[in-house]
């Protein structure tokens, strides 16, 4: 019998004041002031435990129904509002103000400053200031633009720069907190007397302080043919300073390592929306496209190796760090060796005039010298895959007749790689393989990628490679909907709709990945990595039938 009880609260206080006024009818203003302060994770936790109930069921397990208190399996707990083992209590207080102008509804400006202090910091690093602007500019309201009113209903031009803060770490990283262990222990001769262990939780960092991220955005927006044809466009540049991230330390420190403002991580791109929509009679219809192209890069690393390396043991048991964030390279990019195929015999083997592994065998994998001295080691490992895609898309499709609507739901990404392995390599050869084994190399010229059947000491699949790397190009159709509005049908009817529909989620996915599912969400437990599948659960196809009513 097990009865827990969490009771947590938090409080926020808010305060904002607002006054619009005009100058000479043309110049419009709007501006606001604010404060808001915030405390989370206030509460308490209570828990207690014990064995032998007098009643044999679920209905009656309360702890009054166990009459006998033993020593060893007897508890009762308590302790502040908890999670994750770290005391989550923390506080937040900003100040804001915000001005808005335009003039005759053509010029446009927005002035945006805000000041945040977080108690997850340090004195000395706990406020952070945050400006902002925005500029826009209606152009089909100029007198020059007389001449496009018969196609062009509006253009608007606009650009936009500011800073936004992050705070969301755990607290107290600038504190060499306690953590008691979960387990007791017995002292004495007689082993009756009881007592908790107690160990340094963290490695303190008194100057972990606010991440920044900075964007610039350039775009316009433009609607045509009596807003039928409506089109944006976004050039945007976005830098996050001062990276809060959990950088790994040596087990040997013996203790769990502290967030850190790990450096700097660009983003940069490019977003299109396209948009059409029009009738002819009782038939509707509407077509939209949005596309996104992204660069991710990691511009700096605080520490003079400018990398914070992955976790090891990912992909299975025994294998080396996969991933990595570095300087000059996608953040989370896959890291390992390049392959140039598979030895397929034995004089292959001794005429081949690059570097090999001693002991290559028909079978094994021909690793790239990547650095060019002859021997194949770690200098040679590399970026073999990059988990973020070049292009994103979205497509939909609208259709109405006479009560009849239609609605068809798609995605696709392209260029990026996904890195998979749905086995542990300590299994014996022959276990725990998908299909994908078939086609091994087993002889002569049945393979040039996949090696032979190895154990799984064996460096043609203990070595991080590019043969776990795929293509991770899909395109989805995620959702179809068709429905039926009775009201159209019976009209008299007391209700505003009555409509029916069916709907398939997730109906079809196109793609060259071998995998379940190419979406992977999965990132080694980093938010900063992605694209990792070790079996990841695939999306479900779904069937629904449903009925809309609006009285």
């Amino acid at each position: 019998v097990t009865q827990q009880m969490y009771i947590s609260s938090g409080w926020l206080w808010e305060n904002t004041a607002s006054y619009d006024f005009k100058i000479n009818e043309n110049h419009n203003f709007s501006a606001m002031i604010g404060q808001s302060i915030e405390r989370s994770g206030l509460g308490d936790n209570l828990s207690a435990s014990n064995v032998n109930s007098i009643f044999n069921d679920f209905e009656h397990a309360y702890l009054d129904n166990t009459t006998v208190i033993y020593p060893d399996k007897t508890t009762v707990g308590g302790s502040p509002y908890m999670k994750n083992r770290i005391l989550q209590k923390r506080s937040i207080s900003s100040l804001f103000g915000r001005v808005n102008y335009d003039y005759k509804e053509t010029y446009l400006l927005t002035l945006v400053m805000r000041a945040d202090g977080s108690s997850n910091f340090a004195k000395g690093n706990r406020w952070g200031y945050f400006p902002s602007v925005s500029a826009g500019w209606v152009m089909s309201n100029e007198v020059f633009m007389e001449s496009t009113k018969n196609y062009l209903d509006f253009l608007k031009v606009r650009a936009s720069w500011g800073q936004n803060g992050n705070q969301d770490i755990d607290p107290f990283q600038y504190l060499a907190t306690i953590s008691f262990l979960k387990s007791n222990y017995f002292f004495g001769p007689d082993k009756q007397t009881i007592a908790s262990g107690a160990y340094p939780d963290i490695l303190p960092n008194k100057d972990v302080t606010w991440e920044t991220s900075e964007q610039l955005d350039l775009g316009l927006d433009a609607r045509f043919f009596g807003s039928r044809l409506s089109f944006s466009f976004d050039y945007y540049l976005k830098t996050t300073k001062d990276w809060l991230v959990q950088a790994p330390v040596l087990d040997s420190y013996g203790t769990s390592a502290p967030y850190i403002n790990g450096g700097d991580v660009r983003n940069q791109g490019i977003e299109m929306s396209l948009n059409w929509s029009d009738h002819v009679g009782d038939f509707t219809y509407g077509i939209n496209l949005n596309l996104s192209h992204n660069k991710n890069e990691v511009t700096r690393i605080a520490n003079s190796e400018g990398i914070i390396h992955g976790s090891p043991n990912i992909l299975s048991e025994g294998t080396t760090e996969m991933y990595r964030a570095q300087e000059g390279y996608p953040i989370g990019y896959f890291y390992g060796y390049k392959t140039l195929g598979v030895f397929q015999n034995e004089k292959q083997i001794a005429e081949y005039s690059g570097a090999k592994l001693s002991g290559a065998a028909p079978g094994d994998l021909i690793f790239a010298d990547m650095n060019g001295d002859g021997v194949i080691d770690d200098k040679d490992k590399c970026m073999i895959g990059n988990p973020h895609p070049d292009v994103t898309m979205g497509l939909t499709f609208n259709f109405g007749y006479k009560g009849f609507d239609l609605g068809i739901t798609t995605n696709a990404v392209f260029g990026n790689q996904i890195a998979k392995s749905y086995r542990s390599f300590a299994d014996q050869p022959k276990e725990n393989y998908t299909t994908d084994i078939l086609g091994r190399w087993h002889g002569e010229g049945t393979s040039n990628r996949l090696p032979r059947l190895a154990s799984g000491t064996n460096t043609n699949w203990l070595y991080i490679s590019d043969i776990f790397i795929e293509d991770g190009d899909y395109f989805r159709i995620q959702n179809i909907t068709l429905g039926y509005d009775f009201k159209r049908l019976f009209p008299r009817i007391p209700l505003g709709q009555a409509r029916l529909y069916v709907t398939a989620q997730n109906l079809a996915t196109f793609t060259k990945y071998s995998g379940m599912d190419p979406e992977i969400g999965y990132g080694a437990d980093k938010s900063w990595v992605s694209g990792i599948d070790v079996g990841f659960y695939p999306s479900p196809r779904t069937y629904m039938v449903g009925v809309n009513l609006k009285f």
